[in-house]
Formats: structure tokens, sequence, C-alpha cells
């Protein structure tokens, strides 16, 4: 494997809160800790084009240990298809502003091998990240 010449840090935390009370408290809240990747090469795309009929996303290696995708519509739905390195393919659809997040730091899961994007009743623009 090379050196990784990149540094991919998931900056998350998510938070819970009680929309009953004014200023509504915290009631869940999780950090997770600004897990680092050691990649060697990445795909960016900040305005992926997601056609009808599927569009395959040109993954940066064979196999990649990231992957993040949002819908950046204001209407329609994206459908995500990831395939597990060396397994079947999955499908799963998120809507406006929804995101799908994969991250294996330690690069020690199986990895994926392909994704494919499909916009549901039209072409959906999506922000794209992937790498290994």
């Amino acid at each position: 494997m090379s050196t990784p010449n990149i540094n991919v840090e998931l900056q998350a935390i998510l938070t819970a809160t009680n929309n009953l009370i004014t200023p509504p408290p915290y009631i869940a809240n999780f950090d997770f800790g600004n897990q680092t990747l050691g990649a060697t090469s990445y795909y960016q795309e900040p305005f992926f084009q997601a056609l009808v009929g599927g569009s395959a996303v040109p993954l940066p290696a064979a196999k990649v240990f990231f992957i993040a995708v949002q819908n950046l519509s204001t209407a329609s739905v994206l459908q995500v298809t990831h395939t597990p390195f060396g397994a079947a393919a999955s499908t799963c659809s998120v809507g406006p502003g929804g995101m799908v997040i994969f991250f294996d730091p330690l690069e020690t899961g199986g990895g994926f091998s392909a994704l494919t994007l499909t916009g549901i009743g039209g072409t959906v623009s999506a922000f794209v990240m992937a790498g290994a």
C-alpha cells in the first residue's frame, strides 16, 4: 500500500433536542471523535448529476474506504446504490438534504467497489466524495 498523502477527517456530532421546551434542551449528544482516514487518492464532485437511468461514480481506487453523498435537491429523491467489495450491491434512498456516509478509518472492513446514483423523477444534484 502507498503511503497516505491525504488525511480525510470526519468531524461529526449528533445532537437531539426536545423542541417542546423553550429553549430546547439537549436530550442526547454523541461526538464521533474526529475519526481520520489516511488516504492515497480521493474523488470529489460538489454537483454530481444523478440521471434517471443511473450514473456511476468514478471511484479513485478499486476499493474505497469512505463514501459521502448528500442529496442537494430541494424536492427530489436520490437513490444510492453501493457495492461492498466482493459482495452484492445494496440500495437506499434519501430525500432532499439527506446524506449517506460510509467511513472506515482503519480500513479493516471490506471497503466498497462501486457507487451508482440515480435521480428519482428527474436529474438530481448531489455532493459526492470517496477515497482510499
